[in-house]
């Protein structure tokens, strides 16, 4: 990949090093401490909004056509989520989320800022590792001193297990390659072993369920990817330790991920009877059926964004499912929300919006240098993570969903591109 000369941020700028402050913080507390994900966000981006007024700095990228589609698929689903809300009435149930979707668009300003400062990628991984060690800790306190919250005594994080849990194994998987990274030392990657330790600890806690799935797929992934140049022993090993651990902390039981997994198998025993399961499946599989309602009745256009509320409490009224519902206002699956909100158009472009980021950076991820590789890999696995999340959980129906989903997107693949380009500051 090739840019035309462009002004560049410096590592040792003042700039770039409040850049690496911010990214670290944000990734060290973000998952623990309320509003600093907020907070680092919007540090991010006003940072960007600063510097890209620079005579080339919204002009001239020299991006690769990969990125267009990035930045492209950001502003197309909020523009087709905003059509949706208008073309329906503007309900007033959907405000709030109107109000969240338009933080989607600071993608675009943080990519085009944060491909062009030099020097991050130490802020990055130092970021990953504080987070994960943080979380764990966090999970384990709450845990220990016998927290109960509105999840019982599920670990929650500033919102709920789900994206506390989620986003947990999403920072242990982003750190997988590092444990094989011959330029740190031992002591770096004895550490950032334990901050994976420590992050699937955190999810256990949470009984979040959902980021599972994504383990076996990055995992196989993985040896065709950042472990690609490693050698055969680091290439199957730390897939196979990763595994390892993972099956540790689902079959142990004294973590509640055990107890977990059984209530999930005891669940898909009474939907395959035909009956309602009170847990996390069975409360969702009643919520997807009036998802599925609503998406046949208006397949090509959507019945609007906030109407899933309202055939909820009438499906409740009319004795069709289990008053428990009444405490959700969504279909806990984003791609369902996508289908209510807009129809089939919505979908497509939540799924572009998804894709485009893991296209972007898949070619950087089996080639380039170590550094890039990696750092791609971190694109790749935040990226299958989120699109996993969104098979459970409605993720733009919360702040953090869409503003993790922000930060990360514009934050790997920015990482990655930045280090693909063979360029020395100005």
């Amino acid at each position: 990949m090739t840019e035309p000369a462009v002004t560049r941020v410096a590592a040792d700028s003042l700039l770039a090093r409040l850049t690496g402050l911010a990214v670290f913080l944000t990734l060290a507390l973000g998952l623990v401490v309320p509003d600093a994900l907020d907070a680092g966000l919007v540090a991010l981006v006003l940072l960007a909004l600063v510097w890209l007024p620079r005579p080339d700095g919204w002009r001239r990228h020299g991006l690769h056509r990969l990125e267009w589609l990035f930045l492209a698929s950001v502003l197309l689903f909020v523009a087709a989520w905003m059509a949706a809300w208008i073309g329906h009435g503007l309900p007033e149930a959907a405000t709030s989320t109107a109000e969240r979707i338009i933080k989607l668009l600071g993608v675009i300003p943080l990519y085009l800022f944060l491909r062009r400062v030099d020097g991050l990628e130490t802020a990055w991984w130092n970021g990953l590792v504080a987070g994960a060690i943080v979380a764990g800790a966090y999970a384990l306190w709450y845990h220990l001193s016998g927290q109960v919250g509105d999840y019982g005594g599920r670990a929650t994080g500033p919102t709920n297990p789900i994206y506390f849990g989620g986003f947990s194994m999403a920072f242990a998987l982003m750190l997988v390659p590092r444990l094989a990274d011959d330029r740190v030392s031992n002591w770096s990657r004895t550490l950032t072993g334990l901050a994976i330790v420590l992050a699937f600890v955190a999810n256990a806690l949470s009984g979040s369920r959902g980021a599972w799935l994504a383990i076996p797929a990055l995992l196989a992934v993985y040896l065709f990817t950042a472990g690609a140049g490693q050698p055969i022993r680091w290439r199957l090993g730390v897939p196979a330790a990763v595994l390892a651990l993972g099956l540790v902390v689902l079959l142990t039981p004294i973590l509640p991920m055990s107890d977990r997994l059984d209530e999930t198998l005891a669940e898909l025993d009474l939907i395959a009877a035909g009956e309602n399961g009170e847990g996390g499946l069975g409360l969702r599989v009643q919520l997807w059926d009036i998802a599925g309602g609503l998406i046949g009745a208006e397949p090509l256009t959507g019945t609007g964004p906030g109407s899933f509320r309202v055939a909820l409490v009438e499906s409740v009224q009319v004795g069709a499912h289990d008053e428990v519902l009444l405490r959700y206002d969504h279909p806990h699956n984003q791609y369902l929300s996508a289908l209510i909100a807009g129809g089939v158009g919505l979908l497509a472009v939540l799924a572009l919006m998804f894709a485009a980021p893991v296209a972007l950076v898949s070619p950087m991820s089996r080639r380039y240098s170590t550094q890039c590789r990696y750092l791609a890999w971190c694109a790749l696995a935040a990226g299958v993570v989120i699109a996993v999340l969104a098979l459970s959980e409605s993720l733009f129906e919360r702040n953090d969903g869409v503003v993790w989903f922000t930060f990360l997107a514009a934050t790997t693949t920015a990482l990655a591109t930045g280090s693909s380009l063979d360029r020395q500051p100005r």
